[in-house]
């Protein structure tokens, strides 16, 4: 009983996961994009390539404590729940 209560904690926790490190790859993706149009139309307001290399190498937690970031996670999320099987193989 113990081993079946241990793998279906192992799953769980390896399937919440694997959705949160789409979602982060997503927001990512979403925040070098949204950047890069921020660049051709408000360059003053855009961040250098630096910048964002340097965001985006702080961990999911750190990362969703703006709420910019928050909102790229919601938009992920919905398109996950759009065509779930076209988010997961865009953002594996």
């Amino acid at each position: 009983m113990n081993k079946i209560l241990s793998m279906l904690f192992v799953v769980c926790i390896t399937g919440c996961s694997s959705n949160s490190n789409k979602f982060e790859n997503c927001a990512d993706s979403m925040f070098m994009l949204t950047n890069t149009l921020m660049q051709k139309r408000m360059p003053t307001e855009a961040k250098s390539s630096d910048e964002i290399v340097e965001f985006n190498a702080n961990s999911y937690e750190d990362k969703k404590k703006y709420q910019f970031y928050v909102a790229l996670i919601e938009i992920c999320k919905l398109e996950h729940s759009k065509d779930p099987e076209k988010f997961n193989s865009n953002y594996e």
